[in-house]
């Protein structure tokens, strides 16, 4: 008990270490959080305390959240700084508890390593539901990894809970299962499976439910999408079009909406989908928000032929046409899809040169209003970076970083599959998660949107601790049937 209970010290202890040390430092460079377009519809969603179609509500009710015990701005920050330490703190104890190592040196090694990530420590002090999503995703491996090695109900109440908070953060969490399900099968005993997969479905049945009343007081159409998944589809595979042949352009879709849709795009803005995707070498995402491309052009022409508002509007398409001509491309040419869309996307899996926002702090315009409702900041006040040091001397390797951890994580595999007989079957189920996880994780991401750096930061954590588990010399192999003890 002296023993766990010095370890534990050590591990919150370190930990906690790290992300000062890291958070200090973010904060010294930029003073006031990092931002983009997203960030001020997190806040004004939070101000107003409604749901907004055009993202998900979990980031603006954890906003209002941290509000309600401070208005100052430094009190986001320090709250998704203590949200990071404990949910990685927990993870890896977690991993501790069920892989006890027989040095405690690499162990402590592989702590500073999860918690020192730049990325993740930069968008501490981001207003954008990344580390809320991130943190999520460590409670939800903590869970999984604990309940693989024991019975555990409060495990599986954080769990449950880290996964619904997950749903509410980014709507891409309702793939998860596909990472825990197949595990949870294989628990030990009968009632453990049934309760963690019955309560699994329970809690995205009672997301789908709040999602279905929140489109009904919000425009009026009981429906689970908000839209942005067709927006999201059609842009991606608009990328196709400008490599389309004559023969292959006289094609039309069945459908008179998705005709009269695909020859306004074929006839309009074949120069400009060549333009923004730089002759099919890079994925881009400009279709969805941009005024003069296709999408938004089309719906304004829907929306002067009829009384719909921008919202309506905006679930309509999305959820109905654009979803549906996404889907009529990617079907009719899946392999110029792979080629302009997916191909592109994929070095940002492994390198992803797109920083965007981590490591760029844009200032803020003084009097900007959400900033000034929100934080009582004063309207004069002039919000920028205090130093360029993380920009300029950190920002630059973090695509490197990401390279290594991904070096590791195959070797790690690699050794995984050689090793795969001499493992506990705990081991094996552990390495599982963590592998499906990040299968989950990277796929979906790839397929669903442009690749940039902030949507990796979960990974960095859950790729170290698979090395670990993989190479590390303190797992014992499974005992075969009549050997002595």
């Amino acid at each position: 008990m002296k023993k766990d209970n010095r370890s534990a010290a050590l591990d919150w202890g370190l930990t906690g270490l790290c992300v000062l040390a890291g958070s200090l430092l973010v904060w010294l460079c930029c003073p006031y959080p990092a931002t983009m377009t997203d960030s001020f519809g997190y806040l004004l969603a939070a101000i107003e305390k409604r749901f907004i179609v055009f993202r998900p509500y979990g980031y603006s009710a954890f906003l209002r959240f941290v509000h309600f015990f401070s208005h100052s701005v430094l009190a986001v920050f320090v709250a998704q700084a203590l949200l990071y330490w404990i949910s990685l703190t927990a993870l890896l104890r977690a991993v501790r508890k069920a892989f006890p190592p027989r040095r405690t040196l690499p162990f402590l090694l592989l702590e500073a390593a999860a918690a020192l990530a730049p990325a993740a420590l930069f968008m501490l002090d981001a207003l954008m539901a990344d580390m809320l999503y991130c943190c999520s995703l460590l409670l939800m491996t903590a869970g999984g990894i604990s309940m693989v090695h024991r019975r555990s109900i409060p495990w599986l109440c954080i769990y449950l809970l880290a996964f619904f908070i997950a749903l509410n953060t980014r709507y891409s969490a309702m793939f998860l299962p596909l990472a825990f399900v197949p595990v949870m099968l294989f628990l030990r005993r009968r009632a453990d499976v049934i309760s963690a997969i019955v309560l699994t479905a329970a809690v995205f049945l009672g997301f789908r439910e709040m999602m279905l009343s929140n489109m009904q007081k919000t425009v009026g159409v009981r429906q689970f999408s908000t839209g942005f998944d067709g927006w999201q589809l059609a842009n991606n595979a608009m990328h196709i079009l400008p490599y389309l042949s004559d023969a292959e352009c006289k094609k039309m879709p069945a459908d008179a909406r998705l005709r009269r849709l695909h020859t306004f795009c074929l006839r309009n803005y074949d120069g400009v989908i060549r333009e923004y995707t730089q002759n099919g070498k890079k994925a881009v995402s400009s279709f969805i928000w941009r005024n003069d491309l296709p999408l938004k052009q089309y719906m304004e022409l829907t929306m002067a032929s009829g009384r719909a508002s921008y919202q309506e509007a905006w679930v309509k398409l999305g959820s109905g046409l654009y979803a549906g001509y996404g889907r009529w491309l990617i079907l009719h040419y899946p392999f110029k899809f792979l080629r302009y869309y997916l191909w592109p996307n994929l070095p940002g899996v492994f390198y992803p040169r797109d920083t965007e926002l981590v490591g760029s702090f844009s200032e803020i315009p003084a009097g900007k209003k959400e900033m000034v409702q929100w934080f009582g900041v004063p309207e004069d006040r002039v919000m920028r970076e205090r130093s360029p040091f993380f920009r300029r001397q950190v920002r630059p390797w973090l695509p490197a970083l990401e390279l290594v951890t991904w070096l590791l994580f195959a070797a790690a595999i690699a050794t995984a599959l050689r090793q795969r007989r001499k493992y506990a079957r705990g081991t094996r189920l552990t390495l599982w998660l963590l592998f499906l996880l990040a299968f989950v994780h990277y796929g979906t991401t790839w397929f669903a949107t442009p690749v940039v750096l902030r949507y990796w930061i979960p990974m960095h954590a859950v790729k170290l601790i698979f090395a670990w588990v993989a190479f590390s010399p303190g797992i014992r192999p499974q005992r075969r049937r009549g050997s002595k003890s």
